[in-house]
């Protein structure tokens, strides 16, 4: 077990890695590539942003409910 794990572990760190450096040395556009990616990024943290506050308001409603019994 502990092999498997060590082993995903290096094969999803190495992705990443692979992943980022294929960014950085895309033959597009740099400037445009790099707003591309911000953007993207910006869209994405937004969006986790809006589904944790909904999970908030969400959790927040049961545990008053919770509470009134």
């Amino acid at each position: 077990m502990k092999k498997m794990f060590s082993f995903l572990n290096g094969f999803i760190s190495g992705a990443l890695v692979g992943g980022l450096v294929m960014l950085l040395f895309t033959p597009d556009s740099g400037e445009g590539f790099r707003d591309s990616v911000k953007e993207k990024i910006l869209n994405l943290k937004n969006e986790i942003s809006d589904a944790a506050q909904e999970k908030r308001v969400e959790l927040e409603s049961e545990l008053t409910k919770l509470r009134q019994y």
